[in-house]
């Protein structure tokens, strides 16, 4: 039986706290870490056939990345943020529907990623991107998700887990018939 942590010390990273904390289980003591992360979105925009895509340079790959509009949940609002996110790296809006929650990576992290899907995404602005945002906006048709998926061209985690979770909640949407 799992006892509840004994938290031995913090440190901040700004972007993340990382957790020291001692776990006992039946009679076996333990230190572990957990990283202690904001909630996080995912916006799946989607614009007639096409999914609002895009390619972004990731410090931790030191590449692009093909992946979903998304970020840090700044404030309560999880709705808000996610189309905060989508108008400031894509320049798109439209009507949002939280499909769902996952953990993304419950062995170390504390935190949230939801799903937001936008299905009738339309263009009203140029982005806003961020500093150090090198983002180049895609439209990736609906029918090509599978085959950009099983060539490597989605590579990102959580893009690949947000799509499943549209893929099995909107099955109609994805031709396959093409593979």
């Amino acid at each position: 039986m799992w006892t509840k942590r004994k938290l031995i010390g913090k440190q901040d990273y700004k972007v993340f706290k990382v957790m020291t904390a001692q776990f006992s289980y039946y009679s076996n003591t333990a230190e572990f870490y957990q990283i202690e992360a904001p909630h996080w979105i995912n916006i799946i925009a989607r614009c007639k056939d096409d999914i609002i895509m895009i390619h972004q340079y990731r410090i931790g790959i030191e590449d692009y990345s093909l992946e979903l509009p998304g970020g840090i949940i700044e404030e309560q609002d999880i709705i808000t943020a996610g189309m905060r996110e989508l108008e400031e790296e894509t320049g798109y809006t439209g009507t949002p529907e939280i499909i769902g929650t996952m953990h993304p990576n419950p062995a170390l992290f504390t935190n949230h990623l939801y799903t937001l899907y936008v299905k009738d995404a339309y263009y009203i602005a140029t982005n806003k991107l961020e500093t150090f945002e090198d983002i180049t906006v895609y439209h990736v048709p609906l029918s090509e998700i599978h085959r950009k998926i099983a060539h490597g061209e989605i590579t990102n985690a959580l893009t690949l887990a947000s799509l499943m979770q549209l893929i099995s909640r909107y099955p109609h949407l994805f031709d396959c018939s093409n593979e």
